[in-house]
């Protein structure tokens, strides 16, 4: 009986370890954007928030000069997620992913703070993003880890928490930066329920269709599918899933949660020597149930809620 708990104690750890990843560096919540609704993929469409951001240019190092490209990027293991190189660094862009990477540099904002421009490939498109860094001390200590990143391969070399480097890098510049973020909001991919006022008050309500067709949208009504003009909408609201969705989700996530408890559970019961097969059935059954209540609670969550979006300026995220 000690050697089943322990072994399912285990295997919960273990699923536990599995589903939580570690954060990456986030990114500010910023006023000043403008809220409308754009193309997003070939078959969908999407809320989009986009602003302007301007400020000039920092050159972190003469190492990698006014931009991080790929190459750089592979070079010092930049903008890839957590690597065995940079997992123990206590900074928290070496953490940052960035799916589809083209290049990187480094800012001085209007406003005083110091950013990240990326530009990246999403699909067909060319996005940019910004990640705020929370300090100088920490465009110092980037500016570090690059330039004695061999020594930190070799281990011969420890990057403080604070960097006492006087050099003349980062370098600050006169160099203009100027650029459009783009931040989806939510994503129209399938048929999904929802409405519409017009800016003349006029309200649609209907299914909305994953098409986006000169800067108009369609929705599907009881009698016809209409096609509305961007430009012609006020808000629009997102409705929550049918009730059925709840039941659906809590069904697989069951037997998800099933296969994974009979899997982890497995490995557990032959790490402690216990009986596989006991433990197997054991943690199926209590992840199957865990993953059953967790898919009946999200689906329920979602059957009630829905998202309404009032296009135009908007002040805070």
């Amino acid at each position: 009986m000690i050697k089943k708990s322990i072994s399912i104690i285990t295997a919960m750890c273990m699923l536990l370890f599995s589903v939580c990843p570690m954060q990456a560096a986030e990114r500010d919540a910023e006023p000043q954007a403008e809220r409308g609704i754009d193309r997003l993929d070939e078959d969908a469409w999407g809320i989009v928030d986009v602003r302007r951001v301007s400020g000039t240019r920092i050159v972190l190092s003469p190492r990698v000069g006014a931009q991080i490209d790929l190459e750089e990027s592979n070079r010092y293991a930049l903008f890839q997620g957590a690597t065995v190189y940079s997992q123990k660094i206590d900074l928290s862009v070496l953490r940052l992913g960035v799916s589809g990477f083209q290049f990187a540099e480094f800012m001085k904002r209007d406003n005083g703070k110091l950013a990240i421009k990326i530009q990246y490939r999403s699909g067909p498109r060319i996005e940019t993003r910004l990640v705020n860094l929370k300090s100088e001390n920490d465009l110092r200590r980037l500016r570090d880890y690059i330039e004695h990143f061999d020594e930190i391969l070799k281990g011969e070399y420890t990057l403080a928490d604070t960097s006492q480097s006087d050099a003349a890098y980062p370098q600050y510049t006169e160099d203009a930066i100027s650029f459009e973020e783009r931040r989806a909001r939510f994503r129209v991919e399938t048929r999904f329920p929802g409405m519409l006022t017009l800016k003349n008050g006029k309200q649609i309500k209907g299914e909305f269709l994953p098409v986006y067709e000169d800067h108009r949208i369609l929705i599907e009504t009881d009698l016809q599918v209409q096609k509305v003009a961007v430009s012609d909408i006020r808000t629009v609201r997102f409705f929550g899933q049918r009730g059925s969705v709840a039941m659906e989700r809590a069904i697989l996530s069951g037997i998800g949660g099933a296969a994974t408890g009979a899997v982890t559970g497995a490995l557990a019961a032959w790490q402690v020597n216990a009986d596989v097969k006991k433990t197997m059935i054991w943690a199926a059954a209590i992840f199957g149930i865990f993953g059953f209540v967790t898919g009946l609670v999200t689906g329920a969550k979602a059957t009630q809620s829905g998202k309404t979006f009032t296009l135009g300026p908007v002040e805070a995220d």
